[in-house]
């Protein structure tokens, strides 16, 4: 259990350690100060039994946010717990949604990329704040200089190989991760720093015609040679395989008798440019 907590939680096993000791901690002192409340206000065990009741459980609903902050500080783990204490606050509504930063990998001309910099150009809680790409002279690095955005670029073994450019994506203080058209496999350690936070637009309906290689008028030409009645879009979380995590989103066109590689290019196109943006606001939302 404690090692899958860390994993979610993203520390190391010392940091783990100074949690759950803040934790007990807390517990302790909670107890001890509700004790403490009900015995100076001399609240007789059976008479005042409702009242120390309620006093304790004020105690522990809002004053063990409080001291839980309190104690972390002395354990080195306050910024853990303050992000604790904030998701609880936007849970309760008691503080606006997290703003939320994208980083949007792409390879080619950038179509999605610019549609999803428009749909978050004014938004109040989610912006895109950095372009990763991995082909010098994209299409893609000129719709960032037009939207000021910075950019990244990836050289191979680096980006599959070490953690250089991770450090370089968190020090952006990235929260989420958007595959517009990028042509790379996604390393396992971006994947684990990120889990459940990146996602992939696929021009298929998986599992149909996905996995390495089935990209861009490959995957086109594939459908039609297949007799296919329809064809789609597929927005997908990613895992360590191609083409491999859980569906998010699909919607589909049918497949006229007139239709070529280049008209389902065009089709596809149009689904994602309308559907890509929206959904990635509703994941957001849930991540």
């Amino acid at each position: 259990m404690f090692e899958s907590l860390q994993k979610k939680w993203k520390v190391t096993p010392k940091q783990m350690g100074l949690i759950l000791c803040t934790f007990a901690t807390t517990g302790t002192l909670t107890a001890y100060i509700s004790r403490s409340i009900t015995e100076w206000l001399q609240l007789d065990p059976v008479n005042d039994r409702e009242l120390r009741l309620a006093l304790r459980l004020l105690v522990l609903v809002f004053g063990y946010q409080v001291i839980i902050l309190i104690v972390s500080f002395f354990f080195g783990q306050f910024k853990f717990f303050w992000n604790y204490e904030k998701k609880i606050l936007r849970r309760m509504r008691l503080m606006g949604p997290a703003q939320a930063k994208l980083a949007i990998f792409a390879s080619g001309k950038g179509s999605n990329a610019e549609k999803i910099i428009q749909y978050f150009e004014n938004h109040k809680n989610i912006h895109v704040k950095l372009i990763v790409c991995n082909k010098p002279g994209a299409g893609v690095l000129e719709i960032a200089a037009k939207y000021k955005i910075p950019t990244l670029m990836l050289e191979k073994q680096g980006f599959l190989e070490s953690k250089k450019y991770l450090e370089e994506i968190e020090n952006q203080h990235i929260t989420h991760i958007v595959l517009a058209g990028f042509l790379w496999k996604i390393p396992e350690n971006l994947i684990q720093a990120y889990p459940e936070r990146i996602i992939n637009i696929h021009p298929a309906l998986l599992p149909k015609f996905g996995g390495k290689g089935m990209y861009g008028d490959r995957v086109h030409q594939s459908v039609m040679e297949a007799g296919e009645k329809q064809t789609g879009i597929t927005i997908h979380m990613v895992d360590e395989a191609y083409d491999h995590g859980k569906t998010i989103f699909q919607t589909a066109v049918p497949i006229d008798g007139n239709d070529t590689p280049a008209s389902l290019a065009e089709k596809i196109h149009a689904l994602e440019h309308q559907h890509f943006p929206i959904q990635i606001e509703k994941w957001i939302q849930q991540h």
